[in-house]
This record gives C-alpha cells, sequence and structure tokens, in this order.
C-alpha cells in the first residue's frame, strides 16, 4: 500500500473512521493525520508545518473535504506530492470496482467534470507565470489539455445518453410483462449486496470494502405468485457530491422508476451515525427525484447490533420519513444469518400496488416518469 497522510476539517473529525476505511480500500495506508479549521482550504501555516514533516515515503496528500483549485495548487507548490481530494479518492475507488463499460465511463465522467475547475486553476497560475515548466511548453499545453477534456466530456455524455436509452428499452420490457421493480438502496456496508443475494439465489461479491457495486444488478423472484425484480444499486455516501449524482444519473435512476424501495440500514452503527444516514439518505432520494415511492427501511445485521438501539432506531423513524413517502413499514433482518426474510416480503406485499390488487399498479411506471427529474 502506498503511504498517505489526511487532512481532515475539524468539522468532518466525526468522519474520521470512514475517511481512513476509504483510504484503506483505495490502496493508502495514513501514517499521519492533520486537521483544518477550514472546510475547503489550507492555511498557509498548515500548508507550510504539512511540507515540513512530510516523510520521503509519503507519495500522496488526501484532503478529505472539497478544498478550492487554489488550496490544491499551493499545497502540491509547497510539498511536491500528490493532492487529492475526497471526490477524487472516491472516484479512485470506483475504478476499482468498475467492472462494466457504463461504469468506466461513468466514473471517467465524473473526473472530467471535477477536474476542470482544477486546470482551470492551472491555467491561470501558468498566465501568471507560476508554473513555467507544467506540462512542457507550459500554459499553450494546459489549454490544449483542458480543450481535450470537454471534449471527452461531451463525447462520454452522448455514450451514456446511448447506454441510458437502452436501460429504458430493457425497463420498459419488464414493466410491460407485470414485473414489480424493487431497489434495494443504502449507504457503503450497510449490506445490500448480501440482502440481494438472499433475496434472489445469486452470489455477488460482498465484503468489507466500499462500492464493490457500481452498476446494477437485476434479479426476478417469484414469492407467492408475484414476479419481482431486485435491484441492487450504487451505496450511498455522506455528502455526495453533484458530478457523481450526475455521473451515476442513468443508474441511479433506476430507483427512480422502482415500484418501492428497500432501503438497508446497518443497525450496528451507533444511534446518531443510523439517524444522520436515514436523514441524509432520504434526501438523497430526493435529489434524485424517487421521493415518492413506499419505502421498507430495513433494520440489517440485527443479530449483532444492541436491541436497545434497535428499538429506539424504531420508535423515531416517524420524524425522518419525509412527506412525500406514502407509505413505509420497518423490518429487522440478518441477511447474514437469513434472518427476517420473510417478513420482508410479506411487508412488501402490504404496501406494494401488485397486479390485480388495485389500479395503482397500472399508472405507476407512467407517475414515475412524470416525477423524474429532466437530465
Amino acid at each position: 500500500m502506498e503511504e498517505a497522510i489526511l487532512v481532515i476539517p475539524r468539522e468532518k473529525i466525526d468522519q474520521l473512521d470512514e475517511a481512513l476505511a476509504l483510504a484503506e480500500t483505495a490502496g493508502y495506508k495514513i501514517i499521519r493525520v492533520y486537521k483544518t479549521r477550514y472546510r475547503n482550504r489550507l492555511g498557509k501555516g498548515l500548508i507550510y508545518m504539512i511540507s515540513d514533516e512530510l516523510p520521503e515515503s509519503v507519495t500522496t496528500i488526501i484532503f478529505y473535504g472539497s478544498p478550492s483549485p487554489s488550496s490544491i495548487f499551493q499545497l502540491m507548490k509547497k510539498s511536491r506530492k500528490r493532492v487529492i481530494d475526497r471526490v477524487q479518492l472516491i472516484l479512485e475507488i470506483f475504478a476499482k470496482h468498475a467492472g462494466s463499460r457504463e461504469a468506466q465511463l461513468q466514473i471517467e465522467a465524473a473526473r472530467i467534470k471535477h477536474e476542470i475547475p482544477i486546470v482551470r486553476e492551472w491555467i491561470r497560475r501558468s498566465k501568471m507565470g507560476e508554473l513555467p515548466g507544467f506540462l512542457g511548453p507550459g500554459r499553450y499545453a494546459i489549454d490544449a489539455y483542458y480543450r481535450h477534456l470537454t471534449s471527452k466530456l461531451a463525447r462520454i455524455r452522448r455514450e451514456l445518453e446511448k447506454q441510458r436509452r437502452i436501460r429504458s428499452v430493457r425497463r420498459g420490457s419488464r414493466e410491460k410483462k407485470g414485473f414489480v421493480h424493487v431497489s434495494i438502496v443504502g449507504y457503503a456496508s450497510a449490506g445490500k449486496t448480501s440482502l440481494f443475494n438472499v433475496l434472489t439465489g445469486e452470489s455477488k461479491p460482498v465484503g468489507r470494502e466500499y462500492f464493490t457495486t457500481l452498476h446494477t444488478k437485476h434479479k426476478r423472484v417469484n414469492y407467492n405468485g408475484v414476479d419481482y425484480i431486485f435491484v441492487d444499486t450504487v451505496g450511498f455516501i455522506r455528502d455526495i457530491p453533484p458530478e457523481i449524482i450526475e455521473s451515476f444519473y442513468s443508474t441511479l435512476e433506476e430507483i427512480v422508476y422502482s415500484d418501492a424501495i428497500v432501503f438497508v440500514i446497518d443497525s450496528s452503527d451507533p444511534l446518531q451515525i443510523i439517524h444522520e444516514k436515514i436523514r441524509s439518505g432520504f434526501d438523497i432520494l430526493a435529489r434524485i427525484g424517487a421521493s415518492g415511492r413506499p419505502v421498507i427501511i430495513a433494520l440489517n445485521k440485527i443479530d449483532v447490533a444492541e436491541a436497545e438501539i434497535v428499538v429506539k432506531v424504531k420508535n423515531s423513524l416517524p420524524q425522518y420519513i419525509p412527506p412525500t413517502v406514502p407509505e413505509y413499514r420497518v423490518v429487522e433482518i440478518s441477511a447474514k444469518k437469513r434472518k427476517g426474510i420473510d417478513q420482508l416480503f410479506l411487508a412488501l406485499t402490504d404496501i406494494l400496488p401488485v397486479p390485480g390488487r388495485d389500479e395503482r399498479t397500472k399508472n405507476h411506471s407512467a407517475k414515475a416518469r412524470a416525477q423524474a427529474p429532466e437530465r
């Protein structure tokens, strides 16, 4: 593993464990952690301290936040080390797990969108004479690189739109056959893929690493005469960057067109973390246009969770469920121990407009399209 140091804003110190886990997943061994009082920049004093104390073995400095392009430039110039931020760290993990052409394109689009403001700063600095040797010939090469990035991003967007149309045709075919679509969502490492495997009999890879799922997986399951299509989706992350939302929209829109959502929660987390993930998870669903679907809150890992915390979570849920959610149920499960699966299916039967029960199923797909945000 490459050695790296981590710089984290004080306001994000409660996310330190997540930051360290993401760094490890990306292949970095954090040997030192620095805290900064600023959310999106570094003070000169800290820049000099980091640079002066930097071991030769360190290859990368990770700023776990959204530093300004100017701060990135200043730290790179002083330390002479590679500097990446939280988004770039996440995209490196994505790149490790990109198993499909579409996922690779989505990652590249997000990377380019994130890199463009930094390149603009390089252009500005080069015109000021601060980057005479960068990219060989200087600012003209940077200008050419900038044009290359914008042109490449346009090509990727066209190809992703083609992939989106293909996905839409396939989804429409499944809808015509009367299948009920259920998306499994939740934060990284909550157990989404483990639940997907239990529900469908699949054996998709699972593990402690973040973001093992980057493209949606579908599997048809018949339960009590109802044909379900279960969809395993990309894991949520706190403070999800807009460029990742946009680049992965063709994947995330599977959630928008679902008949119901199973929101998997790691009930072994501390109570405060669970509440934060529930709140921000519903915020993410609203941002992608999927806030009007019936939801099942699946409290996973009850085999290792504290019973008192599970009770507190269930009692506090009403204050976190948005008014746009028409119906919701709560089930306690353990995907690892295969517990609570029948209760989950019963909850689905209870809240879903399955064929033959009422007229909502017939109109649900049209309603979903009408509510989906334009892209």
